[in-house]
């Protein structure tokens, strides 16, 4: 089997010529692989992919519709991994875990990963996705009753947004609050902002986090 690396330079080649076709026959190959973890391919492969359409230094701006056409085809690479995500999954904890993203934050393929590695460490995970009105939000954890609230910011101007949602949760509230995203780990005084009972960037954040909770 082909290294991660040279599957990302596959795959971000395919992306840069807009051949999605292409693109997904590479994660295909990728996803096949017994040695490749579902969260190897995501951080090494999908995640970066995204960071490299936006900083393609090849051109100094990148067209929205280039943006969207690689979104388009990485949320598709996600799709087709949940049955392996499902395969690979740990022993089922019998904690439910509630993931979306705040209102006007499109952002959601990396709240969709954040999801699919709950799953995989045994949380019966529902991912609400994009854009949620904080008044969806308190409905579907009264309906959902988690243990876990996994909130994903990409959008620097959102961070004060997750404050004000924040502050809106009961004072005991009985569930963990997770928050990640780039606008979180790119923040030099977010736990000053975001009073949150952790903080996740990547599958082994979310592992340690587990193992705290359980």
């Amino acid at each position: 089997m082909e290294s991660i690396n040279a599957l990302f330079d596959q795959f971000t080649e395919a992306l840069d010529e807009n051949d999605k076709s292409k693109a997904i026959s590479v994660f295909q190959k990728a996803l096949s692989s017994s040695d490749l973890s579902i969260p190897m391919l995501y951080e090494h492969l999908l995640a970066p992919s995204l960071n490299h359409i936006a900083s393609n230094s090849k051109d100094q701006e990148i067209p929205i519709w280039k943006e969207h056409l690689a979104s388009s085809t990485v949320r598709t690479a996600l799709e087709l991994s949940y049955s392996r995500v499902l395969t690979d999954q740990q022993p089922k904890t019998g904690q439910r875990a509630l993931v979306f993203c705040l209102e006007e934050e499109y952002h959601e393929l990396g709240a969709r990963m954040t999801a699919d590695y709950l799953t995989l460490l045994g949380f019966e995970t529902y991912f609400i996705g994009a854009n949620t009105p904080r008044k969806d939000i308190l409905e579907a954890i009264k309906f959902f009753n988690p243990n876990v609230v996994c909130i994903s910011v990409t959008n620097y101007f959102h961070l004060s947004r997750l404050h004000d949602l924040i502050v809106k949760l009961p004072e005991n509230r009985p569930f963990k609050l997770i928050v990640g995203g780039y606008a979180v780990h790119h923040s030099s005084n977010v736990e000053e902002l975001v009073k949150a009972d952790f903080y996740a960037n990547s599958f082994d954040d979310l592992k340690k986090i587990k193992e705290a909770i359980l």
